[in-house]
């Protein structure tokens, strides 16, 4: 544990007293010590000034103690722009991307996609059941209300869910599930080498199985987009619909699936407003080289073409630009451009009405800063680009890409990189020393990317009453998430507490079972480290073996992992375990048994209410691993029940080898095993007073 030292320990009479006392040894002849000697003054002096060194080396600064976190491994986390979704009619005009919705409260959003002219209405859902034996119409039951299991509909397993369309979409379909996620343990965040928890068919009519493009849903294991092929061959039946089946071909040992929403008319808006924007290309040369910005933002922009040649960047305004209703068209001669693989143009859109704001002068100065005057709302820094008149290696003036960092400390003298000054609203270049100076002159600052957004105040309600700008239709949203600003000293020191606390490395059983229950993309309800403990050899122990019995989160009365689920623990705690430890992922054993229990209880009281608390005590859970049947217990638990005098003559039956009695009429399963109720007989005794 390191001790933090006290460095500001001395006042300014106790600097001048210890220097005083050591006047006679350092200078004999100085003889005057009052304090109208001159020497005392100056004395005095350096006190003073000591003292002032000792107070700032004594305090951490804000930006100490930043460098002290990256130091430790942790960056602050930028600014966020809220998030949410919009529920389009399929007759609702197109839209550009980047087009803007705003609330009566005048919170701005921008659609993060484009609406297409031409989409699919989802008008038919119905449940296929196995073997053809008919079909169930459920669309009324998909629309928000409570969630059904698609594949285990009515009770019967091998299910199919179909979905009706009334057109073909023109490029692909993509369409949003709402999945109902249980009780219990969540799922974690999956890595690059999580599997998917099951394995699911799609198929559209006339085509056959289709993979998706893109899958956020990790096989309907949490509400997201599923995008797929929506290809020529995709043929309607005779009632004109575009059929797409799915089939549950693995079930896996998870959770089934709840759905209780699906929709086709979804779309993502970002709370964010453009007041520039940057795009950037690489590109052969050409004397017409053509490109068509599709966006709202590009339409109503004022623009800047930039080219980089081999000597470098230049701003080129030769070209030919023509504005259409959905966005700009260029015609750019690039004979010039440098031919490295590298970036060579950049388009930047500028929003016309903030040019003032956009531009700036310089003076060449170390230090030098422009105000932004974002009217107290964030910039999101990662999205912040300037291009700047830079005095280059060769002793030319040019145009040059700068980028923010956080600390300009960390620069060297032609590092290209500002920081930003939230409080103010101002961007501060380097000093020549820690980072490069702007040339001086007129506009010789040009903001070419700069999003700004109300960041944790964006994350508006649900039906917050968001409208299209250009023509005030109303557009229906889902809450906004997802937006924050920037994490502050306090949230990144908590945060570094919380990740130093939870060791990565496997050392005590605690960690195994931690590290066990983290598995990247799994439900794991519970995990049991047995150290020493191998299941293939049940009479002997190996010290060097740790053994992990694991339970999956799942709807079945005794969930059993699989194959697949125990590859993936089995690769976490091999990426954790130490050098000289084996380790293996184990399912859990159940062990049957009957358990007979006399109670004494009022006239009014139920069996099946003692029942019901039975099952609900020895349910599969994390804590039952392991866990044995005591009598005791189990009669605190009945005798806790409303109405219940005494719980007594427990009597327990073990149906096999996995369990044995003890002398007080226990039942004890070895450490890998949950007890499975079976049966509970309820003798019930009633109070006749």
């Amino acid at each position: 544990m390191l001790i933090s030292r006290n460095l500001d320990d001395q006042r300014f009479v106790d600097i001048v007293q210890e220097a005083e006392s050591r006047l006679p040894w350092l200078c004999p002849v100085w003889s005057d010590h009052n304090a109208h000697d001159p020497g005392i003054t100056i004395l005095e002096l350096m006190a003073w000034f000591k003292e002032s060194q000792q107070y700032e080396m004594n305090r951490i600064t804000p930006e100490i103690a930043r460098k002290l976190l990256e130091l430790a491994g942790t960056r602050l986390c930028a600014e966020s722009a809220a998030e949410c979704a919009l529920e389009i009619s399929p007759d609702a005009p197109a839209r550009a991307p980047l087009s803007e919705l705003s609330t009566p409260e005048g919170v701005v959003f921008e659609l993060a996609e484009e609406i297409p002219a031409v989409r699919p209405e989802l008008c038919r859902m119905e449940i296929e059941r196995p073997d053809g034996r008919g079909r169930t119409d459920i669309t009324t039951m998909l629309s928000g209300g409570p969630p059904l299991l698609p594949f285990d509909f009515g009770g019967e397993s091998g299910t199919a869910l179909r979905l009706g369309f009334s057109r073909r979409p023109e490029k692909e379909l993509r369409l949003w599930f709402h999945v109902a996620l249980g009780s219990g343990v969540q799922r974690n965040a999956p890595d690059g080498d999580t599997e998917l928890p099951r394995r699911l068919l799609w198929e559209l009519s006339g085509v056959g199985a289709v993979e998706p493009l893109r899958d956020e849903t990790m096989a309907l294991s949490w509400s997201g987009y599923i995008t797929l092929p929506a290809p020529a061959a995709w043929q309607p039946d005779g009632d004109g619909i575009f059929w797409l089946t799915l089939r549950q071909t693995d079930a896996g040992c998870e959770e089934k699936v709840r759905l209780s929403e699906i929709s086709a008319g979804r779309f993502r808006a970002v709370q964010t407003e453009s007041r520039a924007r940057a795009e950037w290309f690489t590109v052969e040369p050409a004397a017409q080289w053509k490109w068509k910005l599709h966006s709202a933002q590009a339409r109503r922009a004022e623009t800047a073409v930039f080219l980089r040649e081999e000597e470098g960047w230049r701003q080129f305004n030769d070209y030919k630009v023509k504005r259409e209703p959905d966005g700009l068209s260029f015609t750019i001669d690039t004979e010039g451009v440098a031919e490295d693989g590298d970036v060579n143009i950049l388009i930047a859109c500028l929003d016309p009405l903030r040019l003032h704001d956009l531009l700036f002068d310089a003076t060449g100065r170390p230090g030098e800063v422009f105000r932004l005057n974002l009217g107290g709302k964030g910039v999101l820094t990662d999205r912040l680009t300037l291009m700047c008149q830079t005095l280059c290696p060769d002793g030319e003036v040019r145009l040059m890409p700068w980028h923010f960092v956080e600390d300009l400390s960390l620069c060297g003298p032609r590092d290209l990189a500002f920081t930003y000054d939230r409080r103010r609203e101002t961007i501060i270049v380097g000093d020549g020393a820690h980072g490069a100076l702007v040339a001086g002159g007129e506009g010789a600052v040009m903001v070419v990317e700069e999003l700004v957004s109300l960041c944790g105040e964006g994350n508006i309600p649900a039906d917050a009453g968001l409208c299209f700008t250009e023509d005030g239709e109303l557009a229906a949203n889902g809450a906004a998430h997802g937006g924050r600003g920037a994490e502050t000293m306090a949230e990144g020191r908590a945060r570094l507490l919380r990740r130093l606390k939870n060791t990565k490395k496997c050392v005590s059983t605690e960690d195994y079972e931690r590290r066990a229950m983290e598995t990247p993309g799994l439900r794991v309800a519970g995990a049991k480290a047995l150290p020493g403990f191998d299941v293939r050899q049940k009479h002997q122990r190996f010290a060097a073996c740790v053994s992990v019995a694991v339970l999956p989160q799942s709807d079945d009365e005794m969930p059993r992992a699989d194959e697949r689920f125990l590859a993936a623990v089995d690769r976490q705690l091999e990426r954790n375990r130490p050098v000289c430890i084996r380790t293996e992922a184990i399912p859990v054993r159940y062990a049957g048994f009957t358990v007979s229990v006399r109670v004494r209880a009022e006239q009014s009281f139920r069996p099946e209410t003692a029942r019901e608390a039975i099952e609900r005590y020895f349910a599969p859970a994390g804590n039952r691993i392991g866990a044995g049947a005591d009598r005791d217990d189990l009669a605190a638990v009945i005798q806790a029940l409303d109405g219940v005098y005494q719980a007594d003559r427990i009597e327990y039956r073990g149906l096999d080898q996995n369990s044995y009695q003890t002398a007080a009429g226990d039942l004890t399963v070895p450490p890998d095993t949950i007890l499975h109720l079976t049966r509970a007989e309820i003798i019930l005794a009633k109070d006749r007073r």
